[in-house]
């Protein structure tokens, strides 16, 4: 697929191109990655405040209420807020900051820039910052940026450019292709920006940062199941969701399975959310596709048990977001009617 696409399309990968559409008129972007990629930036930036800020409200209120909050791993509650603080005194750690010493603007700003999601008062650090790692994570950062821009331009959107026509115009044997061309370089891409991100990206800052917690992701690649994998890919959403979101609905009365879809549910919302505000239209193919997958995984489960749920998992991300970036583009692309658009920049 590598060698048909280079013979048919020749080299498209222009870095150069890409920056000078930046640079030649801010006010009249016409490409639709720029809009997407522009408006999905903001969108996944004040989410994260958003986030963060709630976690920095609820975590002050539980200490100056005095009220139980969750501990994680059980579902019961902590009575006393400064308890497991005094313990670690005890131990002869450093000295832990207390509430209400903790509401400085600094502590703040820290929290802000930290790469996590949840609030504490005493965040775990690290004595020094090592520049040569610091020096990798951004080489790395630096370069498999422009490989997954050079893979977008390159494979992706040739494959799109293609079948730029109504969905339900398109013949299914023909949609099939399509999803099949797209699989490869979009999981490729996926891969690529999974480790951009939360190895690189969230490591350099962490480093910068001296932060002690660099658990952004455990072994997803290994999960039995859809339901395993979502819990373990994005460590920092999981923990936030759990804290925030999963015991409190069960410290409230609520069972396990009725918080779960819950906040499975909420999930599914926060991802539409994020791709329909820059796209400016609501489809609701992102939030129907993960609803799809709790009943689904159940299914494979009762029918197979847990022997090829991993396989289901790796179909499931193989396949599914090539889907949904035809669905997405495709409706975004009929819905404006752009026949002068951002396309042919990767061509001309």
């Amino acid at each position: 697929m590598s060698l048909e696409n280079f013979f048919r399309y020749g080299l498209l990968f222009d870095p150069v191109k890409i920056i000078s559409v930046f640079l030649k008129d801010p006010y009249k972007w016409p490409a639709v990655y720029l809009i997407a990629a522009g408006g999905l930036l903001t969108m996944f930036v004040y989410t994260i405040i958003a986030l963060k800020l709630f976690s920095y409200y609820q975590v002050n209120r539980w200490y100056r209420e005095g009220t139980p909050r969750p501990v994680r791993g059980t579902s019961r509650m902590q009575a006393d807020p400064s308890a497991h603080q005094s313990r670690r005194n005890e131990r002869g750690q450093s000295k832990q900051i207390m509430y209400p010493m903790n509401l400085k603007v600094k502590d703040l700003y820290y929290f802000l820039l930290a790469p996590t999601l949840c609030y504490q008062l005493n965040f775990p650090r690290q004595k020094n910052c090592r520049q040569g790692y610091i020096i990798r994570r951004f080489i790395e950062m630096i370069f498999l940026f422009h490989l997954m821009l050079g893979l977008i331009q390159q494979w992706i959107v040739p494959n799109i450019h293609k079948s730029m026509k109504p969905i339900n115009e398109i013949e299914s044997t023909l949609l099939t292709e399509y999803i099949l061309k797209l699989a490869v370089p979009n999981h490729f891409i996926w891969m690529i920006f999974f480790y951009w991100y939360f190895h690189s990206c969230l490591n350099c800052l962490a480093e910068l940062l001296r932060f002690g917690d660099r658990q952004f992701y455990l072994d997803w690649w290994n999960a039995d199941s859809i339901l395993q994998f979502w819990s373990r890919w994005n460590i920092p959403a999981h923990k936030w969701l759990d804290r925030h979101v999963y015991r409190p609905l069960l410290h409230h009365g609520y069972d396990k399975w009725q918080a779960r879809m819950t906040v499975f549910l909420l999930s599914a919302c926060f991802c539409e959310y994020l791709i329909a505000i820059p796209l400016k239209m609501f489809r609701f193919w992102m939030f129907f596709a993960m609803a799809a997958q709790v009943p689904l995984a159940c299914l494979m489960k009762r029918l197979f048990g847990d022997n090829f749920g991993n396989i289901f998992m790796w179909t499931s991300l193989v396949l599914g977001p090539p889907l949904m970036m035809l669905l997405y583009f495709h409706d975004y692309y009929i819905q404006h009617h752009r026949k002068d658009s951002s396309w042919r920049l990767f061509f001309f």
